[in-house]
Parts: structure tokens; C-alpha cells; sequence
């Protein structure tokens, strides 16, 4: 289960530097903090399915892309 909350956090990570987006920028949008964002992102804490399509929706990426 580790390495597929990594997998995930570092799929979100890729699309936030791609879109020029900061962690602050994503976290606020998500409204959630920052750290829990950085958590996110290195694989620590687990994204909950609303934040993920949350986060789908502002990337406009499939769902599947984070699998």
C-alpha cells in the first residue's frame, strides 16, 4: 500500500510542477494545509477520492492517471 500512496502523491507532484502550480497555490484550492499537501505529494498520508477528483478536475486528467 506504500508504494502505491507514493506512486500517487508523486503523479499529483509531476502534475502540480507542470502546470506551474505551487504547493501552496494546490493546497489552498483543496483547502487543505500545505504540509498535508508536501504529505501528499511524498507519499506519507493517503489522498482522500474527493481531493483526487478534485484535483483531476483542475488538471483535467483522467482519474486512471494517478493508477
Amino acid at each position: 500500500m506504500e508504494k502505491e500512496l507514493q506512486k500517487i502523491g508523486h503523479r499529483i507532484k509531476l502534475l502540480r510542477i507542470e502546470n506551474k502550480i505551487s504547493q501552496k497555490v494546490l493546497a489552498k484550492k483543496l483547502c487543505i494545509s500545505q504540509t498535508h499537501l508536501s504529505n501528499i505529494e511524498n507519499g506519507r498520508v493517503g489522498v482522500t477520492l474527493l481531493h483526487l477528483i478534485k484535483i483531476k478536475e483542475l488538471f483535467e486528467c483522467p482519474i486512471e492517471y494517478f493508477f
